[in-house]
């Protein structure tokens, strides 16, 4: 693919464009799916494109392609340039200073999933299936093994040239029970991981299926959340979820600057923000880190030919910087960008996405029992569930997939159908204790939605298990 890039980069010179940049991948995905215990779909699937960025006198340029004959490029580069040529020199793109890039990045993959057989993946998701419905109360369970191999090069008109090997995995269990006119579901979410089959054997997913049977058969006889202000325990997978709406979109550089308005707004972060809004309590440290070995944001380069970076988001409570993009460093006044360019695939125009961010947690050696034991009423919640957030990323509900009534300092009773409210600065502001490294669990993310036409992005979140003081919280059906 370097070849075909390469003479690309060379059609895009030859146009006279200001700046030429050349995005190949090839993308082999593979997926084996149980449904109640059978075999759904298993399929694997080979995708292949190129997409070309231009800018012709401060304008943008985009145009793709999938068949890579000479025919279908020159096709694609015309387009591309056409378009930028169609503003009429009335843009202003100006991009941030970058040093010539060149080199090669593979993430960590010890054993190719690939080479797996496929009779071990069914047996697997089998005894997994098997598991979950043992129990004439489980009424449906799902099981998927989720792969993917992206190799990927990018050039450009200034002479970088960089290639990426990426292999993903991702395990997925869900069981629901039905029982007293009631249905709930437990599910294993650790997510996907930028590793090989090895993160299918470090995530148990063999002795999952029976505890996700137990685990929602036990949620749909609990009884219903009590309502008022109280304490939380949350950990790692529920946090994943709630930073990603609250931090992680709040504080992306293209909402700050109005560009982006959809999938719930733009954001009540403002430009002059920067180093000076509280936006939680001085326990509150959120680490971007697009270098996180296992991230799904990790690739070596953003779509810019930005080398992966790590930074703090919020830094003892204060709102540090935006992610950006070369496109947006200079306009938030910053004379860098971060590395946060990234296209769904070849067929999209990269955007502002949120990188791997998460909650820093320290070497305290305090454990989730302790934190729990200062709590007098509260709720232990674990896993992601439902969420909402208004338009401007301030007021938002969040769910969770397994709950417990902390009572004096001990967690008692299983509950179901818990709803708790606040407001983003409220809410961490409200944070005064966190564990011990060592209870740290991070979730990649594959489906993040944004833009228009929308694109799903990958990014990996997590923390040790958090304490968070006098939060509002309901029932929710």
């Amino acid at each position: 693919m370097k070849q075909l890039v390469q003479r690309t980069v060379d059609i895009l010179r030859g146009r006279g464009v200001d700046y030429g940049e050349v995005r190949a991948e090839l993308i082999r995905t593979e997926n084996t799916d149980f449904r109640n215990a059978r075999l759904d779909d298993c399929r694997t699937v080979e995708t292949q494109g190129i997409g070309i960025r231009v800018i012709v006198n401060g304008s943008w340029g985009f145009a793709a392609c999938t068949g890579l004959d000479r025919d279908d490029i020159e096709s694609a580069a015309t387009r591309a340039v056409d378009i930028a040529r169609a503003a009429g020199g009335r843009g202003k793109v100006e991009l941030a200073a970058l040093d010539i890039q060149q080199g090669t990045y593979s993430g960590p993959c010890s054993k190719d999933p690939f080479e797996v057989s496929r009779e071990d993946k069914i047996s697997l998701l089998q005894k997994a299936s098997d598991d979950m419905m043992k129990d004439p109360r489980i009424k449906n369970s799902y099981a998927q093994l989720w792969f993917e191999k992206r190799n990927r090069v990018i050039g450009t008109t200034r002479g970088d040239l960089i290639e990426t090997d990426l292999v993903f995995s991702q395990p997925t269990l869900t069981a629901t029970a039905v029982a007293g006119g009631d249905a709930q579901s437990r599910s294993m979410q650790d997510g996907a991981r930028i590793a090989g089959w090895e993160w299918i054997e470090q995530s148990g997913i063999g002795s999952w299926g029976e505890k996700a049977r137990e685990e929602a058969l036990m949620k749909v006889l609990a009884e219903e959340s009590p309502s008022g202000r109280m304490d939380l325990l949350l950990d790692g997978l529920h946090l994943s979820l709630t930073m990603h709406e609250s931090v992680g979109h709040p504080t992306e550089s293209d909402r700050a600057l109005g560009w982006e308005a959809n999938m719930a707004g733009r954001t009540f972060v403002k430009l002059s923000d920067q180093s000076s809004l509280h936006y939680g309590s001085s326990l509150v440290n959120f680490l971007a880190d697009n270098t996180l070995p296992y991230g799904v944001a990790t690739w070596g380069w953003d779509d810019d030919l930005v080398p992966g970076q790590k930074w703090y988001t919020v830094k003892n409570g204060i709102f540090q910087e935006f992610g950006s993009v070369r496109e947006t460093a200079l306009l938030i006044g910053k004379q860098a960008s971060r590395g946060c360019c990234r296209a769904m695939d070849t067929q999209c125009f990269p955007i502002n996405r949120q990188p791997n961010f998460y909650l820093e947690p320290p070497d305290n050696g305090v454990t989730p029992e302790e934190l729990a034991s200062d709590i007098e009423h509260g709720i232990w919640i674990e896993g992601r569930g439902s969420f909402s957030i208004d338009q401007r990323r301030e007021n938002f509900q969040f769910g969770g997939d397994l709950f417990w009534e902390i009572k004096n300092g001990k967690k008692t009773r299983p509950l179901k159908k818990v709803i708790y409210r606040s407001r983003t600065p409220e809410f961490w502001g409200s944070l005064d204790g966190i564990a011990d490294r060592k209870f740290f669990k991070t979730m990649g993310l594959l489906t993040c939605g944004k833009g228009e036409p929308g694109q799903s992005a990958r990014m990996t979140h997590g923390a040790s298990y958090s304490r968070f003081r006098g939060i509002e919280v309901g029932g929710g059906r």
